[in-house]
């Protein structure tokens, strides 16, 4: 089988690598926002703020603008800003080596051909729920970061934080199919062993 899925071995460095992979992304996303003399936020006008003409066209309450903010313009508040960026990374890259930890496990026991154990069942709920956490902790500490450039700003008063929950809800989706096609794998495996028995 591919991706690691070929022996307990293959498994076994496949996650290594996968591991290893999102460990360089997180520390290549950390190095980049070190580097840049900016900060990024998205904020969307506030939905009592009057509508502005900008570059022939109209800003208004809805449209999400994207900020490329000077770190000295916001150097009041730089310290919680940085905290709340590196965070993002650290905790974003924490939950998914959690999650390919326990994939790792789930595919052990697939190999072992016990993939319907209750440790397999735990494996894949603690899969789905990284794959719901994952946005909500980057995305919660996005929008804390974004009110800390607001307010370094002063602009708390006109703009407001665009947050979106559609990342959030693409994982729920397919946390929830995925324990979905595993409880119907787990009852059509249980209806074949007993189909057998009868035979």
């Amino acid at each position: 089988m591919a991706y690691g899925l070929g022996s307990a071995r293959a498994n076994k460095w496949a996650m290594v690598f996968y591991a290893g992979a999102a460990v360089v992304w997180s520390g290549w996303k950390a190095w980049k926002y070190h580097s840049s003399d900016y900060v990024s936020a998205v904020v969307t006008p506030r939905y009592n703020s009057p509508t502005i003409e900008l570059l022939g066209g109209r800003l208004q309450p809805g449209n999400a603008v994207e900020l490329a903010v000077a770190k000295s313009d916001v150097q009041r508040l730089i310290g919680m800003i940085d905290f709340m960026r590196y965070g993002e990374i650290v905790a974003g890259g924490i939950v998914i080596l959690i999650g390919i930890f326990f994939a790792y496990r789930f595919f052990l026991n697939v190999i072992e051909e016990t993939p319907f154990s209750t440790r397999a069942s735990v494996d894949l709920v603690v899969v789905a729920v990284c794959l719901v956490l994952y946005p909500v902790i980057t995305g919660g500490l996005r929008v804390m970061s974004t009110n800390a450039i607001q307010s370094a700003l002063e602009t708390t008063d006109v703009t407001d934080t665009a947050g979106s929950l559609g990342a959030f809800w693409l994982a729920v989706i397919v946390a929830v199919v995925l324990q979905f096609v595993y409880a119907v794998l787990r009852q059509g495996s249980k209806l074949a062993r007993d189909a057998d028995g009868l035979v």
